[in-house]
């Protein structure tokens, strides 16, 4: 009885050890509902406000606490959804957040939250001048998920403005050309390539887009001749020649980069390689 009174606190001890370790078994073997319990709801965003004190900055940086630690493993296309909703609203009250349009371009997108995503890159566009990422991003979206080469280059020019380092916007500028070119407005690659020339500082580079706007321009001369030979003659020409023949080109274009060009299968012009000069015989 002695030893009982003496050491109650011990005994207490090895008790709750003893149950601790009949219980939590048996509680990890109960079902336990997914783990994203955080994106169940989005808030007004005046709320938010009200409850960071009427600070907005707080309140943005709360919300995109809310979206660092969620879990996109353990979400549903509703929880999507809140995420998306709880990212657009720190974009609204703070459209510099970093964290946040990081985290969007990650994951939003490829969860059929597009259009979140580009509202959320705008914002970040608009508040960080100096940075490139959010309008690569968002051009990055535009071509891969909206489909839309000619928004896509716009955007790569936008993110060509937003660096000062001349090889940054040299690529991103080029790269541009090469998603306009693949557009189906021939005319308006034409006049991005000629418009990106005229702000390019470097004169090599300026001079590389010049004779690609010439390229595409005599494609598109080409093509025209290619379709109205085919609505005169109800079939598609098989060489250059066949419309100069019918008078539909004065003459085959020079190609700027000495390229030559030519009617593919599907019955488009195509600039291919330089014919190379034949081998002199030795004697």
């Amino acid at each position: 009885m002695a030893f009982a009174e003496r050491n109650r606190g011990l005994l207490l001890a090895l008790a709750c050890l003893a149950a601790n370790a009949v219980i939590v078994p048996r509680l990890f073997e109960r079902p336990r509902p997914p783990a994203s319990a955080e994106m169940q709801v989005a808030l007004p965003r005046f709320v938010q406000v009200m409850m960071a004190g009427g600070d907005r900055f707080l309140a943005a940086n709360l919300a995109g606490f809310r979206a660092l630690v969620s879990d996109p493993y353990a979400m549903t296309a509703e929880n999507f959804r809140i995420l998306a909703l709880v990212q657009s609203d720190t974009a609204s009250l703070n459209p510099a957040h970093e964290d946040n349009y990081y985290i969007a371009a990650a994951i939003l997108p490829w969860h059929g939250e597009v259009e979140a995503t580009q509202f959320i890159l705008r914002r970040a566009t608009a508040a960080r001048p100096f940075d490139w990422q959010p309008p690569f991003y968002y051009a990055f979206n535009a071509m891969h998920f909206l489909k839309n080469p000619a928004e896509g280059a716009e955007w790569l020019r936008e993110a060509a403005r937003h660096t000062t380092d001349e090889m940054e916007q040299i690529n991103f500028q080029q790269l541009a050309a090469l998603w306009a070119s693949k557009g189906e407005d021939p005319e308006f690659a034409i006049r991005m390539h000629r418009a990106m020339a005229r702000e390019s500082k470097h004169k090599g580079f300026a001079n590389f887009l010049e004779k690609r706007a010439a390229r595409l321009e005599n494609l598109l001369t080409i093509d025209r001749a290619i379709a109205r030979f085919r609505a005169a003659a109800g079939r598609t020409p098989e060489r250059l020649e066949d419309l100069l023949a019918a008078g539909l080109l004065p003459a085959i274009p020079e190609d700027p980069f000495r390229g030559r060009y030519l009617i593919d299968r599907n019955g488009k012009a195509q600039a291919g390689a330089a014919l190379q000069p034949a081998a002199k015989e030795k004697r």
